[in-house]
C-alpha cells in the first residue's frame, strides 16, 4: 500500500486514468440530468401538463435511482466496476431516446423515472468509490477532479440542450443526447479498473481496522454524514430542477437561462476542483461546513435577486458552493471506515441524498403551483440548507477498530 502512495503523485499513476474515466462518464451522466431543467417548459407547452407533474417525474427518479444506488455499491464491492456502469451505461442512453417519443405523461414517468434510474443509480457511486480507493493522501484532489465532470456537463449539456431544442424541437433533442451518451459512455468505461489494494485480504494488518457496512452503520458520524446530505441536496435540487423556469420567469430568454445554467456549472467545477484540493490539506469537514455555509449564503443573495446580473453572480456562486461539497463526499467514507465497504457506505448515503433529491424539486413545483411564486421554495432551500450545516458539525471519524475486534465480528 505504501508504494501506491508514494506513486500518487506521478502522472503516470494508472489512478488519474481512472479518475480521468470517471470525470468523462460523471460528464455525460449528469450533463444528461442538468438538461431536465431545460426540457421543463417545452413539455408544458407541447402537453399543458402542470409544473408539479413535471417535477414530480424528476422526484420519481431521484427516489428509484437512489434505491438502485446501494445495490450498485454492494455490487462494485463485490465484483468491481465495469459490469455495473456498462448495465447502466445501456439504460442511460436508451432513455433519453425512448423519451424522444413520450405523449402521455405515465410514459415520462416510466422513461425517466425507472429506464433512467436504472441508468444513473449504477453510476456515481460504484465510479467515486471506484476513484477513492486508488488513492491516500491525494484522495481529495482525485475525487474532486473526478466529481468536476458533473459541472462539465452542466457546461456543455446545459447549452447543448437549449440549441438543440430550439433548432431541432425537444424530441430530436432527446434522441440526439442518447446516442451522444451511448458513443463516449462505452469506451470509458473500458479503461476503469480495480485498485491494486482491493486484491488484498481484507484480513492483512493494513485492513484490519477496516468498518464493514453493519459497523459503520452504528456510527453517529455515518448517520451525521448521511442527513447532511439529505438536507444539502433537497435545497440544491430544488433550484437544479426550476433554475431554467425560474431564470425565464424573471424575463430572460431560454437560450440566455441555458448559458447561466453552464456557468452554474463552471462554477461548480471551480468548487469541486478547489476543495478536493483544499480538503487534502485541512480537515475535509471543515471544508465541507464551509461549502455548506457558502450555499446559505448566495441563496439568501437569490432571494432578493431581481436582475440580470444578479442572476449571473448566482449561477457562478452557486455553482461554486454546490461543487465544493459534491466534490468531496466520495472521499469520506474511505476516511472514515477504509475502503472495505466504500461502495455500499457511499451508496446508502446516495440514497440519503436521493430522499432530498426526490423532495426538492417536488416541494417547488407544488410551491410555485400554490402561489405561482418560487420566492417559499428559496426560502425552504435556505432552512434545509442550514439544517444541512448543523448535521455537519456532529460529524467526526469514530474510532478505529482493533485488530482482535475485527477476529470476534468476523467470528460471528
Amino acid at each position: 500500500m505504501n508504494d501506491a502512495i508514494n506513486q500518487e503523485s506521478s502522472p503516470s499513476y494508472y489512478g488519474w486514468v481512472v479518475v480521468g474515466m470517471a470525470f468523462l462518464i460523471n460528464l455525460v451522466t449528469f450533463g444528461l440530468v442538468y438538461s431536465f431543467s431545460v426540457f421543463f417548459k417545452p413539455l408544458i407547452h407541447e402537453f399543458g401538463w402542470s409544473r408539479s407533474s413535471i417535477s414530480g417525474a424528476f422526484a420519481f427518479y431521484a427516489v428509484v435511482h437512489n434505491v438502485f444506488a446501494l445495490p450498485a455499491g454492494r455490487m462494485t464491492d463485490r465484483f468491481g466496476p465495469r459490469v455495473v456502469l456498462y448495465i447502466s451505461g445501456f439504460f442511460l442512453g436508451l432513455s433519453m431516446v425512448l423519451m424522444g417519443f413520450i405523449n402521455i405523461i405515465w410514459e415520462l414517468y416510466f422513461c425517466y423515472g425507472i429506464i433512467f434510474s436504472l441508468g444513473v443509480g449504477g453510476i456515481y457511486a460504484p465510479m467515486m468509490a471506484t476513484v477513492s480507493r486508488w488513492f491516500v493522501n491525494k484522495r481529495g484532489l482525485a475525487t474532486g477532479t473526478a466529481a468536476a465532470g458533473l459541472g462539465m456537463g452542466a457546461l456543455l449539456f446545459s447549452p447543448l440542450t437549449a440549441w438543440l431544442i430550439t433548432s431541432f424541437g425537444w424530441r430530436i433533442a432527446y434522441i440526439v443526447l442518447g446516442i451522444i451518451s451511448w458513443l463516449f459512455f462505452f469506451p470509458a468505461v473500458r479503461l476503469v479498473k480495480r485498485s491494486p489494494i482491493e486484491c488484498k485480504s481484507l484480513d492483512d494488518q493494513e485492513y484490519s481496522q477496516d468498518f464493514s457496512f453493519l459497523e459503520a452503520f452504528r456510527t453517529r458520524a455515518f448517520w451525521a454524514f448521511s442527513f447532511s446530505l439529505l438536507f444539502v441536496a433537497l435545497a440544491v435540487w430544488a433550484i437544479m430542477v426550476h433554475l431554467v423556469p425560474l431564470f425565464t420567469d424573471a424575463g430572460l430568454s431560454l437560450v440566455t437561462a441555458g448559458k447561466l445554467a453552464g456557468l452554474l456549472g463552471a462554477g461548480s467545477m471551480v468548487g469541486r476542483l478547489g476543495s478536493g484540493f483544499f480538503s487534502d490539506n485541512v480537515e475535509r469537514k471543515n471544508a465541507l461546513i464551509v461549502a455548506f455555509l457558502f450555499q446559505l449564503i448566495i441563496l439568501i443573495w437569490l432571494f432578493y435577486s431581481n436582475k440580470q446580473w444578479m442572476f449571473f453572480v448566482f449561477a457562478v456562486f452557486f455553482g461554486i458552493s454546490y461543487g465544493g461539497w459534491s466534490g468531496i463526499i466520495g472521499a469520506f467514507p474511505a476516511d472514515y471506515f477504509g475502503i472495505r465497504a466504500t461502495g455500499s457506505i457511499l451508496g446508502f448515503a446516495v440514497t440519503m441524498a436521493g430522499i432530498g433529491v426526490a423532495l426538492g424539486p417536488y416541494l417547488g413545483g407544488y410551491i410555485y403551483d400554490s402561489t405561482k411564486s418560487y420566492h417559499f421554495m428559496i426560502m425552504v432551500c435556505i432552512f434545509s440548507t442550514a439544517l444541512a450545516i448543523i448535521f455537519a458539525l456532529n460529524l467526526g471519524a469514530p474510532p478505529k477498530k482493533k485488530r482482535e475486534d475485527r477476529k470476534q465480528v468476523s467470528a460471528q
